[in-house]
């Protein structure tokens, strides 16, 4: 998490000394897009477990972006992401997922030159995690991190590529086993902006 940090603040830095010659028009609006995401989580329990799995999925987002200052936007947001992530499986056998996750976000954004946009993300997350008993969910909380790279297309069409950290914090089933999940999450995708 530490080299998470460091890595976007000197990015920001390299950013914000070649941003003007950066379109900062792109800063503000309401933006909606779709993202093909690729985790993976890991687990670790009480019952023994220590474990990953990988899942794809689809992530959908909505942001509103903010400008600060010349080149500098701050972005309010939401996204969910579809399928349940798998995170290993648990001594008894059942599989360990966080399923129905979304988030809500804060992105703070520099632009950059030739349209692109460099941004952070803060996330409060949300979930169901799955129990080590094969038959019930318990919700779950946590925080996320990520750093991502979007290019305006044109005036409303852009790409975008960012890596995320989610931790969740422990949660503790009815079998009475507690258990920690994270996942490291990859995705690229498109959106429109309005």
């Amino acid at each position: 998490m530490k080299k998470l940090f460091v890595t976007t603040f000197v990015l920001g830095t390299l950013a914000a000394a070649s941003s003007f010659a950066a379109d900062t028009s792109n800063l503000s609006g309401f933006s909606v897009g779709a993202n093909a995401e690729f985790s993976k989580g890991s687990s670790s329990a009480t019952d023994g477990t220590s474990d990953n799995g990988n899942t794809s999925a689809l992530g959908l987002q909505g942001r509103y972006d903010f400008p600060v200052a010349p080149n500098f936007g701050i972005g309010l947001g939401a996204s969910y992401s579809s399928s349940n992530h798998k995170a290993g499986t648990y001594a008894s056998g059942a599989e360990a997922t966080i399923g129905n996750r979304y988030s809500l976000d804060v992105m703070p954004t520099v632009a950059l030159a030739n349209n692109y946009q460099l941004f952070g993300k803060l996330s409060s997350l949300y979930g169901r995690a799955s129990s080590d008993d094969g038959s019930s969910n318990s919700d779950v909380h946590g925080v996320g991190y990520g750093i991502g790279l979007r290019q305006m297309l044109d005036k409303n069409m852009y790409w975008q590529v960012a890596y995320d950290l989610n931790k969740f914090n422990d949660v503790t089933f009815n079998t009475g086993t507690t258990s920690s999940m994270q996942e490291n999450v990859f995705s690229i995708g498109v959106g429109y902006k309005f």
